[in-house]
């Protein structure tokens, strides 16, 4: 090998090793870094690495409940601001009361001048949708009687000669007491107003059956509450026993008012006559609807958490996780009563815990007769 070639080779070499080793000096310094991003937060602080604490868990997030003993003062039962305090104190973590205050505050109550709105607005409903049943509007033009076919006279017509205001029929062992406190309501708001003769006032199903004009009677029943629908489902099984008896009445048109109806209720399951209907003031607060979920979402407390909470909860005040009777989870309250659909710890009184509106202030509520 010449000596020229020789040393082109070692200057190659030599070039190569000094590339060689800056990459590894590169290398290292690089990794270094990457060592200590690694290090680094261990360095610090716990609480400094930790996502910051949600106000929920630490702080009350009502101070003042006077409120809420506002809205609810209406209650015929014992109601005080020391109550409320009272009832939100047994709720164990600051974010348990929390979210017990959210529910409180958003709870649908019907005052007895919400529930004499309501009458109003139902009777009207009522009146609509009669005025829509072809066959009402045929007869009412067909009535001779009816000089003036306006609407403010079918109405007229409506009132007197076709609306049959029925009692619910009392199935084996239950009771539908609550109409008789509604019907009270309704007949000193809705009937004073509209001069309904005495006449057409409430009377049993059968007493209507034996003196009803059967081309145009319309029965029309009423009650607080729609939840489960597992009472009407009772009430109109006696229905149909009456409807055997008369069955010239079987295609009759009965409807049935309520102050408050649950979304899911379906006629469905339900052996109805085959024309009947559900006219409703309001429809039940569920727990879990749109507007609850969205203010816990603000709050930033997950769904778990919230059915933690509803879990433990409704065990405690009542010794089952059921959220209301047939799981109704309702948040729901009438000025004298609390259905038995609304979660358990606004009502119940198990296991020593203390209810803001007890079952036992509803003397004149839907009561199941016992043996």
């Amino acid at each position: 090998m010449s000596t020229e070639n020789s040393e082109q080779n070692y200057s190659s070499i030599k070039y190569e090793n000094t590339i060689n080793h800056q990459n590894i000096v590169s290398q290292i310094k690089n990794h270094q870094r990457k060592l200590n991003d690694i290090v680094l937060p261990y360095t610090r602080k716990i609480s400094s690495i930790l996502p910051p604490e949600r106000k929920i868990d630490s702080e009350k997030i009502f101070d003042d409940i006077d409120a809420l003993y506002d809205r609810f003062s209406s209650w015929e039962g014992t109601i005080s601001k020391k109550l409320i305090q009272d009832w939100l104190n047994q709720f164990e973590t600051t974010l348990d009361k929390n979210i017990a205050y959210l529910l409180l505050n958003k709870f649908q109550f019907f005052s007895k001048n919400d529930t004499e709105s309501a009458t109003l607005t139902l009777y009207e409903k009522l009146i609509n949708t009669l005025k829509e049943k072809d066959n009402l509007r045929i007869l009412f033009d067909q009535d001779a009687k009816a000089n003036v076919k306006t609407e403010a006279e079918m109405e007229k017509w409506l009132r007197h000669r076709v609306i049959r205001y029925t009692r619910f029929p009392s199935p084996p062992k239950t009771s539908v007491e609550s109409q008789d406190r509604l019907w009270g309501l309704y007949e000193r708001i809705v009937l004073t107003e509209t001069s309904c003769p005495d006449g057409r006032k409430f009377d049993s199903l059968e007493s209507h059956f034996k003196k009803a004009n059967l081309e145009t009677d319309v029965f029309v029943f009423m009650d607080y509450t729609n939840g489960s629908g597992n009472q009407l489902k009772k009430c109109i099984g006696e229905i149909n026993k009456l409807l055997d008896q008369y069955q010239k009445y079987k295609q009759s048109f009965f409807v049935f008012l309520y102050i408050v109806q649950s979304e899911l209720f379906s006629f469905d399951n339900i052996n109805a006559p085959i024309n009947s209907k559900t006219i409703f003031y309001e429809k039940m607060f569920y727990y879990k609807d749109a507007k609850i979920m969205q203010l816990l979402e603000h709050h930033e407390i997950t769904e778990t958490e919230y059915d933690t909470f509803i879990k433990k909860y409704c065990s405690r005040s009542s010794g089952k996780a059921e959220t209301g009777y047939h799981q109704s989870g309702s948040l729901t309250c009438h000025y004298y009563s609390c259905p038995n659909n609304t979660l358990p710890f606004f009502h119940e009184d198990k296991n020593n815990w203390i209810p803001l509106f007890p079952n036992s202030q509803t003397p004149s509520a839907t009561r199941y007769k016992t043996k």
